[in-house]
C-alpha cells in the first residue's frame, strides 16, 4: 500500500492534519495525489496566449496598442545594462550576441518586472541566418515575434525589431503593424558589401510593406543603407551602438595622445 502513495516518516506532529498510517513502530504519514494532472509548459505557449496568427506560418501578431509612439532618447543593448543611468527614457534592445539574452528566451517569465523598469523594450534579436535551414530561420524569428507579443501583452511598451533571414522569410511582415515604429540593428551585417546589397532590398521590402511611421536604428544608418525609406519621407532613428561609441572613444583618446588612426 505505502508503494502507492508519497509519504514521509515520523513527522505526522507537525501537521496532526495529515491522515497517517501506523506500520509497526513507525507512524507514516501520507499526502494524496492530485487530481489534477502537471502540465509542464516546456514549448512556452503562454507567450501567444490570444494572439492573431499569420498565415500559413502562424507568426503572433504584435498589435498596433502594444507599440510605443515615440522613439527613446537613448538605446542600450542589454549586455551593457549597467550602463542605464537613466531607465525611463531607455529603450532597451538586444543587438548583442545571443548567448546574452538566452536566459530570457528560456524563461521570459521571468524577466518580465526587469524590462519593465525601461521606457521601452525592443524586440528580442535571435539570429535567423540565411544559411540556416529555412525552418530554423522562421523558428528564431518566431521567437523574436512571440516574446515581442507577451511583453507587449503585459503592457510593456514595444517596438518590434523587424530581422529578416532569406528571402523565404518575408513572410513574416503580415506579422508587424502598419504605420507603426520599428527597429533596425545594423551593427556588423552590413560591413561587408555583398551583405549590404541584400540588406538595402530587404528596407525595399520592409517599407513597401509596412510603411512605418518612424525606424529606429541601432547601429551605422547611411544614405545608402536608407536611402529609400528616406525618400519615402520616413524618419530615421539612428542611435550610435555600443561598438560605435567605444570606438569614437579610443578615436578621441588617440588624438589627444598625437597619434593618427594610421599609429603615428
Amino acid at each position: 500500500m505505502l508503494e502507492s502513495v508519497s509519504w514521509y516518516a515520523n513527522i505526522s506532529m507537525f501537521n496532526p492534519q495529515l491522515p497517517t498510517e501506523i506500520v509497526g513502530e513507525r507512524e507514516f504519514y501520507m499526502t494524496k495525489k492530485s487530481k489534477t494532472p502537471y502540465l509542464r509548459d516546456v514549448f512556452l505557449a503562454y507567450l501567444v496566449e490570444d494572439a492573431r496568427r499569420t498565415e500559413p506560418d502562424g507568426f503572433p501578431i504584435i498589435e498596433e496598442w502594444m507599440v510605443a509612439t515615440e522613439p527613446p532618447k537613448e538605446m542600450i543593448q542589454w549586455d551593457r545594462r549597467r550602463d542605464v543611468t537613466d531607465p525611463e527614457r531607455t529603450g532597451m534592445c538586444f543587438y548583442c550576441s545571443d548567448p546574452a539574452f538566452q536566459p530570457i528566451l528560456g524563461n521570459p517569465k521571468a524577466y518580465t518586472e526587469k524590462l519593465r523598469r525601461y521606457g521601452l523594450i525592443v524586440g528580442l534579436d535571435p539570429s535567423p541566418y540565411d544559411n540556416m535551414p529555412l525552418v530554423v530561420q522562421k523558428s528564431q524569428i518566431y521567437l523574436n515575434l512571440a516574446t515581442t507579443f507577451y511583453y507587449g501583452k503585459q503592457g510593456i511598451k514595444v517596438i518590434p525589431n523587424v530581422r529578416l533571414g532569406s528571402a523565404a522569410t518575408l513572410s513574416c511582415l503580415d506579422a508587424y503593424p502598419r504605420h507603426a515604429l520599428i527597429a533596425i540593428g545594423t551593427h556588423g551585417f552590413t560591413h561587408r558589401k555583398d551583405n549590404r546589397a541584400v540588406f538595402i532590398e530587404q528596407i525595399k521590402a520592409v517599407v513597401d510593406k509596412l510603411e512605418p511611421s518612424g525606424i529606429c536604428v541601432y547601429g551605422p544608418a547611411s544614405d545608402e543603407l536608407f536611402g529609400y525609406a528616406k525618400s519615402k519621407g520616413i524618419p530615421i532613428h539612428q542611435y550610435d551602438s555600443y561598438t560605435m561609441k567605444e570606438n569614437a572613444k579610443d578615436k578621441a583618446r588617440r588624438l589627444s595622445e598625437g597619434k593618427t588612426d594610421e599609429g603615428q
